[in-house]
């Protein structure tokens, strides 16, 4: 792209954010940063792209978009929040050039990201391979145990690594089968826990017994506490490990939804999965058609006229 020209529609852009749009000086600056990086990933990437050598935002568009949103949930691993601003930025500038006839029409005026970004790059996660991992016994390591651990919280029971986190400490020995969790203010719950799983978890409390000073449930070798930072680093590393993609764990939880629901599991059976009370927010996790379901139970409920005889009451 022309350097001259880009200048001087950035300036024009920004003094649009100014004076019409009355923008802070925070949001500025974050739209104009968020066009910049989404020209570099264009220029960059223009050969892939099909762009013309000297291309301009009149060769830019829907296409374009996906392929970047796509590059930096793959590559950079950026959180729906970052993308959103992003995106805003980006879409703000194409405005503007429709508004002031720099462009004729506006290409990207009806894009809109997906109620959760996991649905655009769904199909690189393979199930089938997800569901081995939990056939695998891992090294009798700390770094093993945790990483098992943690597809099970997230992929099996449907944790979130915030609640994660705050693991305090863990009673294996309940009723057969079940595991009870210890969080902080000392709140517990009872979760079931497959063979193989107990027999990790029992493995990882022995290892972190004998390290010092330690006070939760998720520690270094050195005995101090695991951020959600370090559990995320360490589930992407155990899925590069066995050749998938890395994973944020809001990903993961939402492909376990999907599965159970493809392997017969009710709705009610997904919100305590979830521990969700509104239906809404599992609505985009299914694959099946959700409105299929709740005629379902509109055509049986008891108001509903057009499922009585005549000689109901």
């Amino acid at each position: 792209m022309d350097v001259t020209e880009h200048t001087r529609i950035m300036r024009l852009y920004e003094s649009h954010m100014q004076v019409k749009k009355l923008s802070t000086s925070g949001t500025i600056h974050l739209h104009l940063n968020s066009v910049k990086v989404f020209l570099i990933f264009c220029d960059k990437f223009r050969q892939q792209l099909v762009l013309p050598e000297h291309w301009s935002f009149a060769d830019l568009g829907v296409r374009e978009l996906e392929a970047f949103i796509q590059y930096q949930i793959d590559v950079r691993h950026w959180q729906r929040s970052t993308i959103v601003t992003c995106v805003s930025g980006i879409k703000g500038l194409f405005e503007y050039l429709a508004l002031t006839n720099q462009l004729v029409g506006n290409p990207v005026q009806h894009f809109k990201l997906p109620r959760q970004l996991s649905e655009i790059g769904l199909q690189k996660y393979d199930i089938k391979k997800i569901n081995q991992l939990f056939q695998t016994t891992p090294e009798n390591t700390l770094k093993g145990c945790q990483q098992y651990l943690l597809l099970e919280l997230i992929y099996g029971l449907g944790m979130s690594l915030v609640k994660i986190v705050n693991l305090k400490s863990a009673v294996p020995e309940l009723d057969e089968g079940k595991v009870r969790f210890y969080f902080q203010n000392s709140r517990y719950q009872d979760y079931p826990f497959s063979p193989l799983a107990l027999k990790i978890l029992k493995t990882y409390l022995k290892i972190i017994d004998i390290i010092d000073c330690h006070e939760s449930f998720w520690v270094t070798q050195k005995g101090k506490n695991m951020s959600t930072g370090q559990l995320q680093a360490l589930l992407n590393k155990y899925f590069e490990s066995h050749n998938m993609p890395a994973i944020s764990a809001n990903e993961l939880r939402d492909l376990s939804v999907q599965h159970f629901s493809k392997e017969g599991a009710d709705v009610r059976s997904l919100q305590t999965l979830r521990q969700v009370k509104q239906l809404r927010r599992l609505q985009s996790l299914k694959k099946s058609d959700f409105s299929k379901l709740q005629n379902s139970f509109r055509n049986i409920h008891i108001r509903n006229k057009s499922t009585k005889t005549n000689g109901d009451l």
